[in-house]
């Protein structure tokens, strides 16, 4: 008997596609959880209120990491300021690399005030208690996207003090004065959104990097390549800025890695009263 192997293949390709359709269906349905036993530096969403030069954030995380990062371990803690964004003078680009993995980073910003308030913003993927980062699982809808407002005595003395992770700050060409406040405005109407319309998380087009190049040519159009492949692999990142002309140095990557590594400097401060000014020294 002959067996029709050509008629056999469209059947096995037929059902490849239909799984592949119901794949995409369900993912595009699948609805962003907003209920969940969160991780808790994960568990509380800001918000933040504007009335002319002031905005207000509400919960400003403020953790403590009591050695490690083990919930018996950490001080949770938040507060709510007031920051004068006409007194928003730097931003300042702020990228960890994952140990054991170069390709990828985690990277964030932070924004200085002439009257010494640093406001740190972080885009993260929401886990719950129990669950790791995957950047596999990041590609589909497994984790809420969130911005979270910190102080840097949170999450910068994190990477550098608790994780003992190379933390590198590097400070922003701004292409105009103003767009140091409009980005950090178009951020805080983001993570206001967010709370109303909950979205996605995603490794390639929604990551902690894309989403700042996103927010950057919001505000000056075409300032970084939408479609760089250092947006995905994120521990290139702090490259593909320094070859935009993002960052404000004339060092070559080498040279810009080796002055803005601010690991040592942190972890001899530990948690003084000044220290974003002193790791900046």
């Amino acid at each position: 008997m002959k067996i029709n192997f050509k008629g056999r293949k469209v059947k096995i390709l037929g059902a490849i596609g239909l799984l592949l359709v119901v794949f995409f269906v369900w993912q595009n349905l699948k609805p962003v959880p907003t209920v969940g036993n969160w991780q808790p530096e994960l568990a509380v969403l800001a918000s933040a209120q504007f009335n002319g030069d002031l905005v207000t954030i509400k919960n400003v995380r403020n953790f403590r990491y009591n050695g490690s990062e083990k919930d018996a371990d950490i001080t949770v803690a938040y507060y709510d300021k007031t920051y004068d964004l006409s007194k928003l003078t730097k931003v300042w680009y702020i990228t960890e690399p994952f140990t054991g993995l170069s390709v990828a980073a985690h990277t964030f910003l932070s924004f200085e005030f002439s009257d010494g308030n640093f406001l740190s913003m972080t885009v993260e993927a929401r886990k719950v208690k129990g669950q790791s980062y995957s950047l596999f699982l990041g590609t589909l809808h497994t984790y809420p996207i969130m911005y979270i407002p910190a102080d840097e005595k949170d999450v910068v003395f994190l990477r550098a003090n608790i994780r003992k992770s190379n933390v590198y700050v590097y400070p922003i060409k701004l292409s105009k004065p103003e767009n140091g406040r409009l980005l950090l405005v178009d951020m805080l109407n983001t993570m206001n959104d967010l709370v109303v319309h909950p979205a996605w998380y995603n490794t390639i087009w929604a990551n902690c990097t894309s989403t700042i190049a996103y927010h950057i040519n919001r505000i000056a159009p075409g300032r970084l390549p939408s479609l760089a492949w250092q947006l995905a692999l994120t521990g290139y990142a702090d490259e593909l800025a320094l070859k935009a002309g993002l960052l404000d140095t004339k060092l070559n990557l080498t040279e810009a890695r080796e002055k803005y590594l601010i690991t040592q400097k942190s972890q001899a401060s530990g948690l003084v009263e000044n220290y974003s000014e002193f790791i900046r020294k």
